[in-house]
């Protein structure tokens, strides 16, 4: 993904906006930032409503951001229940000489006619099959480098499910339960969602950043289905061959 970007990029402007979210969304965000910075990619971050308010006017004077490419955070937003960067996309990429679309699921399709954009999918699964001619690569939070706890945990078990619409429908209640990265957006300091982790010896989540960030952290992670098949996707072509501590649990 770094050398395609490199390409990409080689003697134009580079346009970065981080996917809106929750939490979860900003260990993204920040995988990105560090990605970008250690591959010595030099860019201007902006917000999407900024972007689209550029492509709007460009485009009415019949013109577009020549010499310029946009990477587009990625995320779980190119699905039936949330769909916004797919949206997005849709509508600012012609201004643009090229757009990356960095590790998304995509349970929709790619665009049509859209022949400048280069998509990066985050499992072999699910996006492999809806949008066959995208390149994978792990999920950006991987990327991040944490400062692990040196003490031990000391809560035996923590439950950390959602409670949003992409729940499963067989999903069991848990009284304690806390779903963490409902606790603040996609902008917040993310040091809090790890020291919050680290405290527990063992993670069950339905949550795919929290069991990214539980097995980031050595932990005891067993992470369950949500409505469809986005963190399972994920658990096999990410978690399972590179953390040992962590495993699939089943409703």
């Amino acid at each position: 993904m770094a050398a395609e970007i490199r390409t990409l990029s080689r003697g134009k402007k580079v346009v970065y906006v981080a996917n809106v979210g929750n939490w979860g969304d900003g260990l993204i965000h920040k995988g990105n930032e560090q990605f970008l910075r250690a591959n010595n990619v030099d860019y201007l971050q902006m917000s999407r409503s900024t972007v689209e308010s550029i492509v709007d006017s460009v485009s009415k004077l019949g013109s577009r951001l020549d010499g310029t490419i946009l990477i587009a955070g990625g995320g779980g937003s190119w699905c039936q229940k949330w769909n916004g960067s797919r949206r997005f996309v849709e509508k600012v990429h012609r201004a643009f000489d090229n757009v990356v679309v960095l590790p998304t699921t995509f349970e929709l399709p790619p665009l049509e006619n859209a022949n400048n954009i280069t998509y990066f999918r985050r499992d072999n699964f699910l996006s492999k099959q809806e949008n066959p001619n995208s390149k994978f690569c792990h999920d950006t939070a991987f990327y991040l480098e944490i400062k692990k706890d040196s003490n031990d945990p000391v809560i035996e078990r923590g439950n950390f499910f959602r409670e949003d619409r992409e729940k499963n429908p067989n999903a069991r209640t848990y009284p304690d339960n806390l779903d963490l990265s409902l606790l603040a957006n996609d902008s917040k300091p993310i040091t809090p969602f790890f020291q919050i982790l680290s405290s527990y010896k063992n993670i069950f989540t339905d949550r795919m950043h929290v069991a990214i960030a539980g097995s980031l952290l050595g932990r005891n992670v067993t992470l369950y289905p949500g409505s469809y098949s986005k963190s399972v996707d994920v658990f096999k072509s990410s978690i399972e061959p590179n953390f040992n501590t962590s495993k699939l649990g089943q409703w």
